[in-house]
């Protein structure tokens, strides 16, 4: 009788140890959190204002959160109309995931007071800027003077200086904007804490590995000049040592004009320019002009994690943009 207690207890224990090493490495080589540790109970409303950071907050949150988007990966950011089930979403959420440079202007401060959630307003506890602790590259007054952006900003009591609020471009901001996540997963829901910095801790590891990867696919190309249609790539370009000669749109979110576009045209011309950067929402017949007449490269690519694009993770997105970007610029290489 007492060797059969003894041999149960020894079993109690054994499952007990198993039971913690398997929490502690819940997770696959892909980053995110493994599918069998799934737990019922109360989740966290966390509501990101952009799909590539809604991405990310799956990954930190696993099953203990439940994720809304606000503004689709397809979409163009800086078009955004409120509505009514902005305002819904946002009153029931415990953790509002934003850009924190201004790329919800408009919306977003419009959206926050009808839904009147005082916890997920700037500076409080459910408000997550995922710029924090990135280096922001300034708008010059060149760039930006006279857009509707800038105005819409002196309007609302902004500041004359602004930063280029396409951080999220470059993969190595995409560690800062999991672990801003994570801290604040974890204030918000402290008996989960722990969970939450380990999720985001084989996150940044799994990362770590993958931009070794992609930065020795880019390294051939340092110096290598390009036009960009909008300035949303300059933090990619900035990470690899690459150049913006110029831009399709004179002013941010401004159209060229038909003079600008011959200018631009000549200049590509003469200078051998032979890649376009573009996103998938800028004007196509435009990009296809420009690069028609100088017999450049046109690269359409997404902007963000887009699941309507086939895009689920910021792994694949980033994987899908080497994967077009790095032939093009080697064709280019290769011809001039």
């Amino acid at each position: 009788m007492q060797t059969r207690s003894l041999l149960t207890g020894i079993v109690i224990v054994l499952t007990a140890v198993c039971l913690v090493i398997g929490a502690a490495t819940g997770h696959d080589d892909t980053g995110l959190p493994r599918p069998d540790l799934r737990r019922s109970g109360p989740t966290l409303n966390v509501v990101a204002t952009l799909e590539h950071y809604g991405s990310i907050a799956k990954i930190i949150g696993g099953d203990r959160v439940k994720v809304s988007v606000i503004v689709k990966g397809s979409q163009n950011p800086h078009t955004v109309a409120v509505k009514p089930s902005y305002s819904v979403l946002f009153n029931k959420a415990d953790l509002l995931v934003a850009n924190g440079q201004l790329i919800e202007l408009g919306w977003l401060d419009v959206a926050l007071i009808s839904a009147r959630n005082a916890r997920i307003q700037e500076g409080h506890p459910g408000f997550v800027n995922c710029s924090i602790g990135v280096d922001i590259i300034p708008y010059s007054a060149d760039e930006i003077e006279g857009t509707p952006f800038f105005i819409l900003n002196l309007g609302v009591g902004g500041t004359l200086k602004l930063g280029n609020h396409h951080y999220w471009l470059d993969p190595g901001n995409t560690a800062i904007i999991g672990r801003n996540i994570a801290e604040k997963l974890a204030e918000v829901d402290l008996p989960n804490a722990a969970y939450y910095r380990g999720n985001e801790e084989h996150y940044a590891m799994h990362l770590g590995e993958k931009l070794k990867e992609w930065d020795k696919l880019m390294e051939p190309f340092r110096g290598m000049q390009l036009v960009s249609y909008h300035r949303s790539w300059n933090y990619l370009l900035r990470r690899h040592g690459l150049k913006v000669f110029d831009y399709i749109e004179p002013k941010e979110t401004l159209p060229p004009s038909a003079a600008y576009m011959a200018s631009l045209v000549d200049r590509m011309k003469r200078s051998g320019i032979k890649v376009i950067l573009a996103e998938t929402y800028q004007n196509r017949s435009i990009i296809d002009e420009i690069a028609r007449q100088t017999g450049a490269k046109a690269l359409v690519l997404p902007s963000s994690v887009s699941e309507d694009q086939g895009i689920k993770t910021v792994f694949e997105f980033f994987d899908r943009i080497y994967a077009e970007l790095v032939p093009a610029l080697r064709a280019a290489k290769t011809s001039s």
